[in-house]
């Protein structure tokens, strides 16, 4: 399992429970197989009592076996949305603290979908990117020597064979399509699965440098126009035809 624009997230309080699925900062509000998960009775935290907190790890313990249905079904990386003490308690009890890639602090259960994904696509991305601010310098190195495929289908085609070692891509590109493989080669194809909620060619070349060790640096709109909105940089000495 790797990074990925498609993840989890888990926004935690005392009254409910939300799990989303998410796609970059589209997010969609799972309301099946136990979620949203609500405590039976109000919870209250015992100053005087062995385990003060017991009522709310065990709703977190319900939260996360719950969660656990959905992950063992589709395991993508998890965001945990919550205040710092609900983030404690989830944190020493939870079995997928290894899937965790960020945090959020407060309370965002009440808050709407399309803004929960404006708050964690950047905790994402942010964790996505494995190299400083240097990426754009190396860039231009790169393409002096002739170390970059520009545009989606090119890219597609380098990152398919696992020569990708940044790729840099302008935040709001998306086309719709999927990634074909003949003879180790990847090729861009606009058939969709209409099945998919989200089914981005994109994404999907994201992935697929994220899966082989690669970096990626999402820049702001109209960044790469003169370089087709995606470039990939390539690995070692390898060059583009």
């Amino acid at each position: 399992m790797h990074l990925s624009t498609h993840y989890y997230v888990l926004s935690l309080s005392e009254r409910t429970n939300k799990l989303y699925e998410c796609f970059r900062d589209t997010v969609i509000d799972v309301q099946n197989r136990g979620f949203p998960v609500e405590p039976s009775a109000p919870i209250h935290s015992r100053v005087d009592s062995a385990d003060p907190d017991g009522q709310l790890r065990d709703l977190l313990r319900d939260v996360d076996r719950k969660f656990a249905g959905y992950y063992q079904q589709e395991p993508l990386k998890l965001v945990v949305v919550g205040e710092e003490r609900i983030q404690s308690v989830f944190e020493s009890i939870t079995v997928h603290g290894d899937v965790i890639i960020g945090r959020v602090d407060g309370d965002y259960t009440v808050t709407s979908p399309r803004d929960v994904g404006k708050i964690v696509w950047p905790v994402v991305k942010e964790a996505m990117s494995g190299f400083g601010a240097n990426a754009m310098r190396d860039l231009e190195i790169a393409t002096n020597a002739n170390r970059v495929a520009l545009g989606l289908d090119a890219v597609g085609r380098w990152a398919g064979v696992g020569e990708g070692s940044t790729l840099l891509v302008e935040e709001d590109y998306h086309v719709r399509g999927s990634i074909q493989k003949t003879d180790d080669t990847a090729l861009i194809s606009q058939d969709v699965d209409v099945r998919e909620v989200v089914d981005d060619v994109v994404d999907a070349v994201i992935d697929q440098v994220l899966a082989t060790a690669g970096n990626v640096l999402f820049v702001g709109p109209g960044s790469l126009k003169k370089l087709a909105r995606i470039a990939l940089i390539l690995r070692g000495t390898e060059q583009v035809p």
